[in-house]
């Protein structure tokens, strides 16, 4: 449901993937790279005047980094957000974890071209400082498998839609609801447990998991071999 996620894309990657953001000048020395991205840590997030700024992941309420797609233009704390400060999260990629005996097995999803994509997110002042929240649905497709929910991933054919504050709630609601496409469109990968401590934010959080880390996870029988 998008605990943890990355965003290490540079100014250059940005410009070629969603050329109508505005990123300052100094993006690449203001922004580092980050590649563990949880919960009340701040990362840039595009408003509706399309610029980049840094905002803190969560509404500043206990379980308010994510929120429900299916009832947001319901929920009192989301309804207002909702039509007037929408908000696009640049991505690289996110986590999702399976439970194994032996721990959490983390997860990692991108775009098929892992080129930089954009969740969908509400923003607000909190304590005068900006804040956001990352809508989720159910999960479908490949994603399926891994865990029940999914983040929005705003296309960028959307992405301005999405950030028009005059469409209705309707409109709005449409351009996150479930489409019927029927094929993959990311990438999935486990990836080191490296990641499950948020103290670790290096680039070898990304790499493929240990020997040891997958075949302690495997079952101790295949299908046709159960008992």
């Amino acid at each position: 449901m998008c605990g943890r996620f990355s965003f290490f894309a540079r100014r250059a990657d940005i410009a070629a993937a969603f050329p109508f953001v505005l990123l300052a000048s100094d993006f690449d020395a203001s922004i580092p790279p980050r590649y563990n991205i949880a919960p009340t840590q701040r990362t840039p997030i595009v408003g509706s005047d399309l610029h980049a700024s840094l905002a803190t992941w969560g509404f500043g309420i206990p379980h308010t980094f994510n929120a429900r797609a299916e009832t947001i233009a319901e929920r009192p704390l989301y309804r207002r957000s909702f039509v007037e400060r929408p908000a696009l999260v640049p991505a690289n990629g996110w986590f999702e974890w399976e439970p194994t005996p032996s721990g959490k097995r983390p997860f990692y999803i991108t775009a098929l071209g892992e080129t930089p994509i954009f969740l969908a997110g509400l923003w607000e002042m909190r304590e005068r400082m900006p804040c956001f929240s990352i809508l989720t649905r159910a999960s479908r497709f490949e994603l399926a498998a891994i865990h029940h929910r999914e983040p929005v991933v705003i296309g960028r054919d959307d992405a301005l839609r999405w950030l028009d504050v005059s469409i209705s709630p309707h409109e709005r609601g449409e351009l996150i609801a479930p489409r019927a496409e029927a094929s993959a469109h990311f990438s999935v990968r486990e990836v080191r447990r490296l990641v499950n401590d948020i103290r670790n934010d290096g680039a070898e959080v990304l790499a493929p998991p240990m020997e040891m880390e997958s075949a302690r996870d495997l079952p101790l029988f295949s299908p046709s071999a159960k008992p």
